[in-house]
């Protein structure tokens, strides 16, 4: 091989090459994990998870966050909670049975037939 420097320099070359697409998806790989994570622990904010952690390639502390993210479960309320201001939100982990409103009364209405005359009848 010493005799051909061309081919010296074109092996040499394609390792260099192949070394930096390697590198390139390794790290295009490990910053899509928090993504893939989301995604298997069944996140419903996985899409966003994946969007922070590719920016983090920009900004490393954005992919560190992005990670954090992937494992916190989201917290939710109930939907029957939402909007009334008649009772507080229970605490996370507290089951609470909600109270039956109250039936109204119901009245009796009469109503009186009206008095007929005697050409009537």
């Amino acid at each position: 091989m010493t005799d051909n420097p061309q081919a010296l320099m074109a092996v040499s070359l394609g390792l260099i090459v192949s070394c930096i697409i390697i590198i390139v998806l390794f790290i295009i790989f490990v910053h899509t994990m928090p993504g893939k994570i989301a995604r298997k622990r069944g996140n419903p904010q996985a899409e966003a998870i994946e969007i922070l952690s590719l920016l983090g390639l920009l900004i490393f502390p954005l992919w560190m966050a992005a990670l954090v993210w992937a494992f916190i479960r989201p917290f939710t309320l109930p939907v029957e909670l939402v909007g009334r201001n008649d009772r507080s939100a229970p605490e996370p982990g507290s089951e609470q049975k909600p109270k039956p409103e109250p039936k109204p009364e119901l009245t009796r209405v009469t109503f009186d037939a009206p008095a007929t005359t005697a050409g009537e009848a």
